[in-house]
């Protein structure tokens, strides 16, 4: 089975992918594991104009990492293939698109983002998501 785990680096994403990793027996022989990051693009059109577009893509991949630095740590004992992603754009729209890129079977996020605002944000997102994919998408409070 091929999984794909939304990670933004809140404790809810990685309780949705240490869920993943207790229940492996759930999904047959080790799943093989998506992670994907997505970061929003910069708002201003003028930021990558003033900083540089090496400046602003830099800035992309160390958000990424300090995302993703926990789940691949969190799966650095787990015997599964893993595959990692990072895309700046539309979250709901980008999870979606991964999955069916990677032919994976499921989805699996948490309930809420990483602040305030980003748990507001991502349940818009996960709803979003589960409004859009057209595979089972596992919620994890």
């Amino acid at each position: 089975m091929k999984i794909l785990a939304a990670i933004d680096g809140s404790d809810s994403s990685l309780r949705a992918l240490r869920y993943v990793i207790g229940h492996a027996g759930m999904f047959g022989a080790a799943p093989e594991i998506v992670l994907i990051n997505v970061h929003l693009p910069i708002p201003s059109v003028r930021a990558k104009a003033v900083l540089g577009t090496d400046v602003v893509e830099q800035y992309y991949r160390e958000e990424s990492e300090l995302a993703l630095a926990p789940a691949r740590t969190l799966l650095n004992n787990v015997s599964c293939n893993v595959i990692e992603r990072r895309v700046v754009g539309d979250p709901a729209r980008e999870i979606v698109a991964a999955a069916h890129q990677h032919e994976c079977d499921m989805i699996v996020m948490g309930t809420h983002g990483h602040s305030a605002l980003g748990t507001l944000f991502m349940g818009s997102v996960a709803m979003r998501v589960i409004a859009d994919s057209p595979i089972p998408v596992l919620m994890v409070k």
